[in-house]
Protein backbone atom coordinates (compact mmCIF):
# COMPACT_ATOMS: atom_id res chain seq x y z
CA UNK A 1 0.00 0.00 0.00
CA UNK A 2 1.12 3.66 -0.99
CA UNK A 3 0.42 4.80 2.61
CA UNK A 4 2.79 2.52 4.06
CA UNK A 5 6.10 3.89 2.92
CA UNK A 6 8.54 4.90 5.73
CA UNK A 7 11.75 7.22 5.46
CA UNK A 8 13.66 4.43 4.33
CA UNK A 9 11.64 4.43 1.35
CA UNK A 10 11.44 7.93 0.44
CA UNK A 11 15.16 7.98 0.75
CA UNK A 12 15.83 4.66 -1.39
CA UNK A 13 13.18 6.52 -3.97
CA UNK A 14 14.58 9.70 -3.83
CA UNK A 15 18.73 7.48 -4.47
CA UNK A 16 16.30 6.30 -7.55
CA UNK A 17 15.14 9.72 -8.96
CA UNK A 18 18.15 11.49 -8.77
CA UNK A 19 20.32 8.60 -10.37
CA UNK A 20 17.82 8.73 -13.12
CA UNK A 21 18.13 12.27 -13.72
CA UNK A 22 21.60 12.54 -13.57
CA UNK A 23 22.02 9.83 -15.99
CA UNK A 24 19.32 12.30 -18.06
CA UNK A 25 21.18 15.45 -17.60
CA UNK A 26 24.26 13.78 -19.16
CA UNK A 27 22.90 11.44 -22.05
CA UNK A 28 20.55 14.25 -23.41
CA UNK A 29 23.31 16.41 -24.13
CA UNK A 30 25.40 13.60 -25.85
CA UNK A 31 22.22 11.23 -27.43
CA UNK A 32 20.18 12.31 -30.49
CA UNK A 33 17.00 11.38 -28.70
CA UNK A 34 15.30 14.12 -26.56
CA UNK A 35 12.79 14.53 -23.68
CA UNK A 36 8.90 15.99 -24.17
CA UNK A 37 9.01 17.73 -20.89
CA UNK A 38 8.09 21.10 -20.86
CA UNK A 39 7.01 20.72 -24.49
CA UNK A 40 5.83 18.30 -27.23
CA UNK A 41 6.92 17.06 -30.34
CA UNK A 42 6.15 13.58 -31.70
CA UNK A 43 8.90 13.33 -33.48
CA UNK A 44 10.96 12.70 -30.11
CA UNK A 45 9.77 9.53 -29.93
CA UNK A 46 10.69 7.99 -33.43
CA UNK A 47 13.80 9.46 -33.08
CA UNK A 48 14.13 7.58 -29.20
CA UNK A 49 12.73 4.48 -31.00
CA UNK A 50 15.51 4.18 -33.90
CA UNK A 51 18.56 4.98 -31.17
CA UNK A 52 17.08 2.52 -28.52
CA UNK A 53 17.13 -0.38 -30.86
CA UNK A 54 21.06 -0.14 -30.94
CA UNK A 55 22.48 -2.01 -28.23
CA UNK A 56 25.19 0.26 -28.28
CA UNK A 57 22.82 3.13 -27.57
CA UNK A 58 20.08 1.79 -25.58
CA UNK A 59 21.01 2.64 -22.38
CA UNK A 60 21.85 6.35 -22.91
CA UNK A 61 18.72 7.03 -25.22
CA UNK A 62 16.47 5.17 -22.45
CA UNK A 63 18.00 8.04 -19.85
CA UNK A 64 17.67 10.59 -22.56
CA UNK A 65 13.93 10.05 -23.35
CA UNK A 66 12.16 8.94 -20.29
CA UNK A 67 14.74 9.59 -17.61
CA UNK A 68 13.60 13.42 -16.51
CA UNK A 69 10.60 11.56 -15.02
CA UNK A 70 12.65 10.92 -11.63
CA UNK A 71 11.15 14.32 -10.85
CA UNK A 72 7.87 13.60 -10.62
CA UNK A 73 9.19 10.94 -7.70
CA UNK A 74 10.44 14.08 -6.09
CA UNK A 75 7.22 15.84 -6.41
CA UNK A 76 4.64 12.80 -5.25
CA UNK A 77 7.28 12.77 -1.80
CA UNK A 78 7.42 16.22 -1.50
CA UNK A 79 3.31 16.01 -0.86
CA UNK A 80 3.43 13.17 0.59
CA UNK A 81 5.93 14.24 3.60
CA UNK A 82 3.97 17.17 3.99
CA UNK A 83 0.40 15.40 4.03
CA UNK A 84 2.31 12.58 6.67
CA UNK A 85 4.13 15.08 9.00
CA UNK A 86 1.88 18.43 8.53
CA UNK A 87 -1.70 17.40 8.47
CA UNK A 88 -2.41 18.95 11.72
CA UNK A 89 0.27 21.32 11.88
CA UNK A 90 -1.40 24.54 13.82
CA UNK A 91 1.44 26.53 12.95
CA UNK A 92 0.30 30.08 10.93
CA UNK A 93 1.22 30.49 7.64
CA UNK A 94 3.75 32.55 7.87
CA UNK A 95 5.82 30.57 10.55
CA UNK A 96 5.33 27.21 8.40
CA UNK A 97 6.83 29.26 5.37
CA UNK A 98 9.72 30.38 7.03
CA UNK A 99 10.73 27.36 8.59
CA UNK A 100 10.72 25.61 5.28
CA UNK A 101 12.48 28.32 3.65
CA UNK A 102 15.23 28.65 6.58
CA UNK A 103 16.02 24.10 5.95
CA UNK A 104 16.06 24.81 2.43
CA UNK A 105 18.31 28.33 1.24
CA UNK A 106 21.16 27.65 3.62
CA UNK A 107 21.84 24.90 1.09
CA UNK A 108 21.41 26.86 -1.80
CA UNK A 109 23.76 29.50 -0.95
CA UNK A 110 26.48 26.87 -0.10
CA UNK A 111 26.40 26.08 -3.63
CA UNK A 112 25.16 29.64 -4.75
CA UNK A 113 27.42 31.85 -3.69
CA UNK A 114 30.76 30.37 -4.69
CA UNK A 115 29.43 29.74 -7.79
CA UNK A 116 28.72 33.34 -8.24
CA UNK A 117 32.05 34.70 -7.04
CA UNK A 118 33.93 32.40 -9.03
CA UNK A 119 31.68 34.35 -11.83
CA UNK A 120 31.51 37.57 -11.10
CA UNK A 121 35.21 37.40 -10.98
CA UNK A 122 35.87 36.16 -14.05
CA UNK A 123 32.89 38.43 -15.58
CA UNK A 124 33.05 41.47 -12.94
CA UNK A 125 31.01 42.05 -10.59
CA UNK A 126 29.69 45.03 -11.66
CA UNK A 127 28.50 42.87 -15.01
CA UNK A 128 27.17 39.87 -12.85
CA UNK A 129 25.07 42.60 -10.95
CA UNK A 130 23.70 44.61 -14.17
CA UNK A 131 23.42 40.97 -16.13
CA UNK A 132 21.98 38.36 -13.53
CA UNK A 133 21.04 40.85 -10.33
CA UNK A 134 17.40 40.84 -10.85
CA UNK A 135 17.18 37.57 -12.34
CA UNK A 136 18.46 36.22 -9.01
CA UNK A 137 16.46 38.46 -6.84
CA UNK A 138 12.97 37.27 -8.38
CA UNK A 139 14.36 33.71 -8.29
CA UNK A 140 14.82 33.86 -4.45
CA UNK A 141 11.74 35.77 -3.90
CA UNK A 142 9.63 32.80 -5.62
CA UNK A 143 8.12 34.96 -8.58
CA UNK A 144 10.59 34.42 -11.49
CA UNK A 145 8.72 31.89 -13.41
CA UNK A 146 5.71 34.31 -13.66
CA UNK A 147 7.65 36.74 -14.64
CA UNK A 148 8.37 36.89 -18.98
CA UNK A 149 12.04 37.37 -19.14
CA UNK A 150 12.75 36.06 -15.69
CA UNK A 151 12.17 32.14 -15.72
CA UNK A 152 15.47 31.35 -16.85
CA UNK A 153 18.14 32.46 -13.99
CA UNK A 154 21.80 32.82 -14.37
CA UNK A 155 22.04 29.45 -13.10
CA UNK A 156 19.38 27.78 -15.30
CA UNK A 157 18.16 24.54 -12.86
CA UNK A 158 17.40 26.80 -10.34
CA UNK A 159 13.98 27.79 -11.25
CA UNK A 160 13.03 25.24 -8.77
CA UNK A 161 13.49 27.94 -6.09
CA UNK A 162 9.95 29.65 -6.99
CA UNK A 163 8.17 25.79 -7.66
CA UNK A 164 9.07 25.06 -4.28
CA UNK A 165 8.48 28.29 -2.67
CA UNK A 166 5.16 28.74 -4.38
CA UNK A 167 4.53 24.88 -3.54
CA UNK A 168 4.80 25.65 0.30
CA UNK A 169 2.78 29.22 -0.22
CA UNK A 170 -0.55 26.67 -1.83
CA UNK A 171 0.16 23.74 0.84
CA UNK A 172 -2.90 25.51 3.55
CA UNK A 173 -4.99 25.40 0.79
CA UNK A 174 -4.29 22.10 -0.64
CA UNK A 175 -5.12 20.63 2.96
CA UNK A 176 -8.14 22.54 3.12
CA UNK A 177 -9.64 21.65 -0.20
CA UNK A 178 -8.67 17.89 0.83
CA UNK A 179 -10.36 18.15 3.96
CA UNK A 180 -13.44 19.80 2.16
CA UNK A 181 -13.60 17.34 -0.69
CA UNK A 182 -12.05 14.37 -0.17
CA UNK A 183 -10.57 11.97 -2.71
CA UNK A 184 -13.27 12.89 -5.54
CA UNK A 185 -12.39 16.55 -5.07
CA UNK A 186 -8.39 15.33 -5.40
CA UNK A 187 -9.32 13.92 -9.02
CA UNK A 188 -11.03 16.71 -9.99
CA UNK A 189 -8.33 19.30 -8.56
CA UNK A 190 -6.06 16.75 -10.78
CA UNK A 191 -8.00 16.40 -13.89
CA UNK A 192 -8.99 20.31 -14.11
CA UNK A 193 -5.15 20.70 -13.77
CA UNK A 194 -4.16 18.47 -16.76
CA UNK A 195 -6.42 20.35 -19.19
CA UNK A 196 -5.06 23.96 -18.21
CA UNK A 197 -1.71 22.59 -19.26
CA UNK A 198 -2.65 20.89 -22.41
CA UNK A 199 -4.53 24.37 -23.02
CA UNK A 200 -2.75 26.84 -22.13
CA UNK A 201 0.87 25.38 -22.82
CA UNK A 202 1.19 26.54 -26.74
CA UNK A 203 0.31 30.00 -25.60
CA UNK A 204 2.52 30.82 -22.63
CA UNK A 205 5.19 29.57 -24.88
CA UNK A 206 4.96 32.35 -26.83
CA UNK A 207 6.32 34.46 -23.56
CA UNK A 208 8.60 31.84 -22.84
CA UNK A 209 6.50 30.71 -20.05
CA UNK A 210 4.85 27.41 -19.05
CA UNK A 211 2.62 25.80 -15.97
CA UNK A 212 4.64 23.06 -15.81
CA UNK A 213 7.36 25.37 -14.74
CA UNK A 214 4.74 25.56 -11.11
CA UNK A 215 2.72 23.57 -8.90
CA UNK A 216 -0.13 23.42 -11.10
CA UNK A 217 1.53 21.54 -14.07
CA UNK A 218 2.33 19.24 -11.20
CA UNK A 219 -0.68 18.98 -9.65
CA UNK A 220 -1.70 15.62 -10.68
CA UNK A 221 1.37 14.44 -8.33
CA UNK A 222 0.98 16.22 -5.59
CA UNK A 223 -2.64 15.29 -5.62
CA UNK A 224 -1.48 11.22 -5.76
CA UNK A 225 1.10 12.19 -2.82
CA UNK A 226 -1.55 13.76 -0.52
CA UNK A 227 -4.12 10.35 -1.43
CA UNK A 228 -1.83 7.99 -0.52
CA UNK A 229 -0.65 9.49 2.51
CA UNK A 230 -4.33 10.61 4.21
CA UNK A 231 -6.57 7.71 2.44
CA UNK A 232 -5.77 3.74 1.76
CA UNK A 233 -4.53 3.47 -1.82
CA UNK A 234 -3.13 -0.09 -3.48
CA UNK A 235 -2.02 0.40 -6.97
CA UNK A 236 -4.01 -1.96 -8.43
CA UNK A 237 -2.57 -4.17 -12.02
CA UNK A 238 -5.40 -2.38 -14.21
CA UNK A 239 -4.10 0.83 -13.19
CA UNK A 240 -0.64 0.24 -13.61
CA UNK A 241 -1.40 -1.61 -16.92
CA UNK A 242 -3.46 1.58 -17.79
CA UNK A 243 -1.07 4.44 -16.94
CA UNK A 244 1.83 2.33 -19.03
CA UNK A 245 -0.48 2.72 -21.63
CA UNK A 246 -0.56 6.35 -21.11
CA UNK A 247 2.74 6.84 -20.70
CA UNK A 248 3.56 5.66 -24.13
CA UNK A 249 0.70 7.22 -26.25
CA UNK A 250 1.59 10.19 -24.36
CA UNK A 251 4.89 10.09 -26.07
CA UNK A 252 2.88 9.83 -29.41
CA UNK A 253 0.25 11.86 -29.15
CA UNK A 254 -0.18 15.67 -27.83
CA UNK A 255 -3.65 15.43 -26.76
CA UNK A 256 -2.58 12.39 -24.18
CA UNK A 257 1.34 13.82 -23.64
CA UNK A 258 0.11 15.80 -20.14
CA UNK A 259 -0.80 12.50 -18.73
CA UNK A 260 2.22 10.93 -19.25
CA UNK A 261 3.80 12.90 -15.81
CA UNK A 262 1.51 11.23 -13.75
CA UNK A 263 1.99 8.27 -15.61
CA UNK A 264 5.26 7.95 -15.70
CA UNK A 265 4.91 8.41 -11.42
CA UNK A 266 2.16 5.47 -11.32
CA UNK A 267 4.21 2.99 -13.55
CA UNK A 268 8.05 3.80 -11.32
CA UNK A 269 6.32 3.39 -7.83
CA UNK A 270 4.96 0.24 -8.82
CA UNK A 271 8.42 -0.77 -10.18
CA UNK A 272 10.01 0.18 -6.71
CA UNK A 273 6.86 -1.31 -4.67
CA UNK A 274 7.68 -5.10 -6.91
CA UNK A 275 11.58 -4.48 -5.96
CA UNK A 276 11.14 -3.04 -2.74
CA UNK A 277 12.52 -6.57 -1.01
CA UNK A 278 15.45 -6.09 -2.88
CA UNK A 279 15.87 -2.75 -2.43
CA UNK A 280 15.44 -2.22 1.27
CA UNK A 281 18.95 -2.89 2.36
CA UNK A 282 21.13 -1.06 -0.45
CA UNK A 283 22.75 1.29 1.69
CA UNK A 284 24.09 2.87 -1.21
CA UNK A 285 20.67 3.93 -2.77
CA UNK A 286 20.01 5.25 0.50
CA UNK A 287 23.40 7.30 0.83
CA UNK A 288 22.60 8.74 -2.54
CA UNK A 289 19.05 9.85 -1.73
CA UNK A 290 20.55 11.55 2.09
CA UNK A 291 22.83 13.27 -0.71
CA UNK A 292 20.35 14.28 -3.59
CA UNK A 293 20.04 18.10 -2.67
CA UNK A 294 23.44 18.02 -3.12
CA UNK A 295 24.23 15.87 -5.97
CA UNK A 296 21.72 18.24 -8.22
CA UNK A 297 23.22 21.20 -7.22
CA UNK A 298 26.77 20.27 -7.87
CA UNK A 299 26.18 17.99 -10.96
CA UNK A 300 24.78 20.46 -13.48
CA UNK A 301 28.53 22.31 -12.68
CA UNK A 302 30.66 19.17 -12.69
CA UNK A 303 29.02 17.64 -16.21
CA UNK A 304 30.40 20.33 -17.83
CA UNK A 305 34.00 18.82 -17.43
CA UNK A 306 32.74 15.04 -18.72
CA UNK A 307 30.85 16.39 -22.39
CA UNK A 308 33.45 16.89 -24.56
CA UNK A 309 34.95 13.29 -23.88
CA UNK A 310 31.96 11.59 -24.80
CA UNK A 311 32.51 11.09 -28.27
CA UNK A 312 31.02 7.47 -28.54
CA UNK A 313 27.99 5.46 -27.08
CA UNK A 314 31.08 3.95 -24.78
CA UNK A 315 32.68 6.84 -23.85
CA UNK A 316 29.62 8.82 -23.17
CA UNK A 317 28.71 5.79 -20.66
CA UNK A 318 31.98 6.21 -19.06
CA UNK A 319 32.09 9.67 -18.77
CA UNK A 320 28.23 9.94 -17.49
CA UNK A 321 29.01 7.27 -14.94
CA UNK A 322 32.19 9.10 -13.63
CA UNK A 323 30.36 12.55 -13.78
CA UNK A 324 27.88 10.88 -10.88
CA UNK A 325 30.89 9.58 -8.82
CA UNK A 326 32.03 12.80 -9.15
CA UNK A 327 28.79 14.54 -8.13
CA UNK A 328 28.21 12.15 -5.42
CA UNK A 329 31.65 12.71 -3.48
CA UNK A 330 31.40 16.61 -4.02
CA UNK A 331 28.34 16.32 -2.67
CA UNK A 332 28.85 14.28 0.37
CA UNK A 333 32.05 16.24 1.17
CA UNK A 334 29.73 19.55 1.66
CA UNK A 335 27.13 17.97 3.21
CA UNK A 336 29.09 16.11 5.55
CA UNK A 337 31.97 18.87 6.46
CA UNK A 338 30.39 22.57 5.20
CA UNK A 339 26.69 21.97 6.07
CA UNK A 340 25.62 23.15 9.59
CA UNK A 341 25.31 19.74 11.78
CA UNK A 342 21.40 20.91 12.65
CA UNK A 343 21.12 21.56 8.82
CA UNK A 344 22.83 18.32 7.07
CA UNK A 345 20.98 16.44 10.05
CA UNK A 346 17.69 16.96 8.28
CA UNK A 347 19.01 14.93 5.18
CA UNK A 348 20.16 11.84 7.63
CA UNK A 349 18.42 8.45 7.98
CA UNK A 350 18.45 7.68 11.71
CA UNK A 351 17.55 3.77 12.83
CA UNK A 352 14.11 3.19 13.11
CA UNK A 353 13.11 6.82 12.10
CA UNK A 354 9.36 7.07 10.75
CA UNK A 355 8.16 9.54 8.27
CA UNK A 356 9.02 13.11 9.98
CA UNK A 357 9.24 16.33 9.25
CA UNK A 358 12.79 16.57 7.67
CA UNK A 359 11.59 14.49 5.26
CA UNK A 360 9.65 17.45 4.02
CA UNK A 361 12.26 19.94 3.14
CA UNK A 362 14.78 17.14 1.68
CA UNK A 363 11.46 16.03 -0.76
CA UNK A 364 10.84 19.01 -1.48
CA UNK A 365 14.49 19.64 -2.56
CA UNK A 366 14.06 17.40 -4.89
CA UNK A 367 12.46 19.07 -7.48
CA UNK A 368 15.81 20.59 -8.47
CA UNK A 369 16.08 17.82 -10.15
CA UNK A 370 13.19 18.93 -12.82
CA UNK A 371 15.42 21.40 -13.87
CA UNK A 372 18.79 19.40 -14.42
CA UNK A 373 16.06 17.19 -17.14
CA UNK A 374 15.81 19.69 -19.41
CA UNK A 375 18.80 20.55 -22.23
CA UNK A 376 19.20 23.18 -24.63
CA UNK A 377 16.57 23.87 -27.41
CA UNK A 378 15.86 21.53 -29.97
CA UNK A 379 13.91 22.03 -33.12
CA UNK A 380 10.05 21.95 -32.11
CA UNK A 381 10.92 22.52 -28.10
CA UNK A 382 9.54 25.74 -26.79
CA UNK A 383 11.65 25.69 -23.93
CA UNK A 384 15.28 27.91 -23.48
CA UNK A 385 18.24 26.40 -22.39
CA UNK A 386 19.19 25.24 -19.27
CA UNK A 387 22.98 25.63 -18.59
CA UNK A 388 24.59 25.97 -15.92
CA UNK A 389 26.01 28.93 -16.77
CA UNK A 390 24.90 32.37 -18.55
CA UNK A 391 25.45 31.99 -22.45
CA UNK A 392 26.56 35.55 -22.53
Amino acid sequence: MLGDLDKRDTLLLKGLAISAIVFHNFFHLVCPARQNEFSFNPERFWVFLKTVNSPASAIESFFAFFGHFGVELFVFLAAYGLAKSHWNDPAPWGRFMWERIAKLYPVFGLVVLPWFVVMAFHFGLVGMVRADGGKLLWMFAGVSNLIPGYRLPPIGPWWFIPFIVQFYALWPALRWFTNRFGQRGLMLLAASCLILVLVTNRTLAYWSMSLLDTPLGHMPEFCLGIAAARFRMHLHAEVVAAAAAALLLGSMYGMIWPLTYISALIVSLAIYLWLRPLLRNSQILARTGEYSLLIFLVNGIVRIQFLNDATSPGTALFSCCLCAGVSFAVAAVMQEFLLPREIAGKFKLAPGAANGAEDIALALDQWAVSLAAAGPSQPGISYPDRGLFPTK
